[in-house]
């Protein structure tokens, strides 16, 4: 039975939950899952198969949940969204960590580890020597490797690792660079890094690079050859994966021993300490090609976790490094670098997503190489990488899509990468309280994109001045002003007095939205149509149409209305406008989400199981570097649309190029709330649409 056959399995079986939740058919799913975790494929798809069956039968019916009472309509013509605020409670930062001096078990024990495979434990010595040294401070660190742009992911990464610090007195927390992949890593990327860092308004106790420590973590290498713990090998990387397949095959047997198959350990195991120290100098000294040696930790092959099979601490590149140049000749791997740098750095929480907590286990390479050095032991803490719908979240992937033209590049508004954020116009502010919102969890999260826009709208409500602009202008000749035009002021805000007023001049003729023209009225239609009256916004006027004209096709190219100056009748709908005289051209792009279906990722692994079955992760590897992978295929057509639009005179002011960490943010009336783009000018104004002025129907139905 394949993994392929069980994730279908639990697909239907999960399908069938949702339709009727039966308690005994919920359990017996998470029964499956322990199956599954366990490799054990064939009993999985069983328990999967008779979860279904309890689901299909029950008699248990789903209950949706009561619908919120509708919200107070917005004031006229000013449709801002403003979700009620949470508890004060519910809003109050939560602690998640233990204080420092806790630390003497830096990791629980996990379920069938003993005690001499508990590598996380501290010596009292080592504990009070960390204390002494951070003064019992909490320290944590936020350690991106800069091969690429962070994306809102690395945003909740922040708000966890800064925010927690925060919360004790004296808290800190060092920005560090995993410097150690140099065929990678960019100044350009490390540029950004601090820059986001700097606009989300995180403020690191100090800079700090991986690359620092080279020197220290290479005569930590050879200290480990020395005490037995590490040997050169010269496997290629296909043989040390079917070394492992070996070893996954005699765990996954009913009675594995104790005693390894032939081929599971690298036959440069047991080299003398002497000869890899010999070995690992010629590394050193770069007389070996890359690939040709690696140096590879001394492990536990007979350990269930995996992590720590023989896994890699040094390998040759031949590669300048961005910081250090052409000095070294091997790097570090991460399994290496991370735990050694936490504990010289003397951070007391490493705070990582959960695919680390095999590696962060008390019986994972972690701890172990920490324990092989008689290095302090930091706590580790894990939880779920943030997924938001309609995206996706992988950097392999985020790279595919800028790599394949898919996307104007990393910082196109539609990508999820915090420049792409920031250039559609997202504030820090509002990030930050959607990573305070969703919180952290060990459990896999998906957040709604409709969260992170409703928290948009709720700030744009309150700061962003109203302006008028028209996306798809419809040009209206009016008869019965005067030849002066009508003078009036507006206000910026209606809803905050502080922001003034403009003074604005109605002149004939006007454009206003071809979408707020109908041929055939209708009772719940507010647009003009023949013979209908509407108001003018702040103008203070009403108009009627009275003719409509048509070029050679019959398409409709103008209107002619008629204009009553005093307003006799309350008009059912307000339209905006602006003056043909006084307009400004302007490039306004209206962004949506990126991705037609909510979940792009498991769209594709469910449409390919049902044409040939669905991929493993290493089949859709190999067929996103051959072909169109499936998720790609769920690109939203709609995704952007450019408007050659018309702005009011203060708009084409205000449209200079923004401030470094800024976007001038204004709500186009009855449209929705835009920025000025880091391309704009005054001459050339280019508007990116942030978020609507509501939830758009459209979205929901995607």
């Amino acid at each position: 039975m394949s993994k392929s056959a069980a994730k279908n399995a639990k697909t239907d079986a999960v399908k069938a939950s949702k339709k009727r939740p039966d308690p005994e058919g919920i359990e017996i799913i998470a029964q499956g899952d322990a199956a599954f975790e366990a490799k054990d494929f064939e009993k999985a798809i069983a328990l999967y198969t008779e979860a279904k069956a309890k689901c299909d039968s029950s008699s248990v019916e789903f209950v949706s949940k009561e619908k919120k009472p509708k919200e107070t309509p917005p004031l006229e013509g000013d449709q801002g969204e403003k979700p009620p605020e949470a508890p004060a409670e519910a809003r109050k930062p939560k602690l998640y960590l233990r204080l420092p001096q806790e630390n003497l078990q830096a990791k629980p024990l996990r379920e069938g580890v003993d005690e001499a495979h508990n590598y996380a434990k501290n010596s009292e010595g080592a504990l009070a020597a960390h204390l002494k040294a951070t003064g019992g401070i909490l320290r944590t660190r936020f350690p991106p490797e800069p091969n690429g742009y962070l994306h809102i992911g690395h945003a909740k990464a922040m708000n966890f690792n800064f925010g927690q610090a925060r919360l004790l007195p004296g808290g800190e927390t060092i920005m560090r660079f995993d410097d150690t992949n140099p065929a990678a890593e960019k100044q350009e990327y490390i540029d950004s890094i601090l820059s986001n860092v700097e606009w989300l308004g995180h403020k690191p106790s100090k800079v700090t690079y991986s690359s620092d420590y080279f020197q220290e973590l290479y005569e930590l290498a050879v200290q480990l050859i020395k005490s037995g713990g590490a040997y050169v090998c010269h496997q290629t990387g296909e043989q040390i994966k079917a070394e492992r397949m070996k070893l996954r095959e005699y765990f996954a047997s009913k009675t594995p021993g104790k005693t390894l198959p032939k081929g599971a350990a690298s036959p440069y195991r047991d080299r003398p300490v002497e000869e890899n120290l010999a070995l690992f100098e010629k590394m050193r000294q770069g007389r070996f090609d890359e690939g040709e040696a690696v140096l590879r930790m001394k492990g536990d092959l007979l350990s269930d976790n995996s992590s720590l099979w023989d896994p890699a601490a040094y390998r040759v590149l031949f590669h300048p490094h961005p910081r250090t140049g052409d000095a070294w000749c091997i790097y570090p791997t991460y399994d290496f670098t991370h735990c050694i740098v936490d504990s010289l750095e003397n951070i007391t929480h490493s705070l990582c997503t959960l695919e680390f907590g095999q590696r962060q286990a008390v019986d994972g390479p972690y701890y172990w190489l920490l324990h092989q050095l008689n290095l302090y032991k930091p706590a580790t803490w894990e939880y779920s990488r943030l997924n938001i719908t309609h995206c996706v979240m992988s950097k392999r992937k985020l790279k595919h899509l800028v790599e394949g033209g898919y996307v104007s590049g990393w910082n196109d508004p539609r990508m999820m990468t915090l420049e792409g954020l920031k250039r559609r116009g997202y504030s820090a502010a509002v990030i930050n309280k959607f990573c305070e919102e969703i919180g952290v969890t060990k459990s896999k999260m998906t957040a709604r994109v409709e969260l992170l826009e409703s928290i948009a709208r709720q700030e744009l409500d309150a700061t962003a001045p109203r302006r008028f602009a028209v996306l798809s202008p419809l040009k209206v000749t009016l008869e019965g002003l005067p030849q002066e035009g009508k003078k009036f002021s507006i206000p910026n805000h209606p809803k905050d007095e502080s922001f003034g007023a403009r003074e604005m001049l109605l002149t004939s003729p006007i454009y206003i939205e071809r979408d707020d023209f109908r041929e055939v009225d209708d009772p719940k239609y507010y647009g003009l149509a023949p013979d209908k009256e509407v108001g003018l916004l702040g103008a203070g006027v009403n108009i009627t149409c009275t003719e409509v004209i048509r070029d050679q096709a019959g398409a409709v190219v103008g209107l002619t209305a008629r204009v009553d100056l005093e307003k006799t009748r309350k008009p059912k709908g307000h339209l905006h406008w602006v003056c043909a005289a006084t307009a400004t051209p302007a490039e306004i792009r209206v962004y949506d989400v990126l991705f037609t279906p909510e979940h792009p990722d498991e769209e594709a692994k469910l449409k390919e199981a049902g044409e040939e079955g669905a991929l493993e992760e290493e089949e859709a590897e190999a067929e996103e570097a051959t072909g169109t992978p499936g998720w790609l295929k769920m690109l939203n057509p709609n995704s952007l649309t450019v408007c050659h639009g018309l702005i009011e005179p203060a708009l084409r002011k205000e449209a200079a190029p923004p401030p470094k960490h800024s976007r001038p943010s204004f709500q186009f009336q009855r449209v929705g709330y835009f920025c000025v783009d880091e391309d704009s000018t005054c001459d050339a104004p280019l508007f990116n649409r942030i978020v609507a002025l509501k939830e758009d129907r459209e979205k929901k139905t995607l």
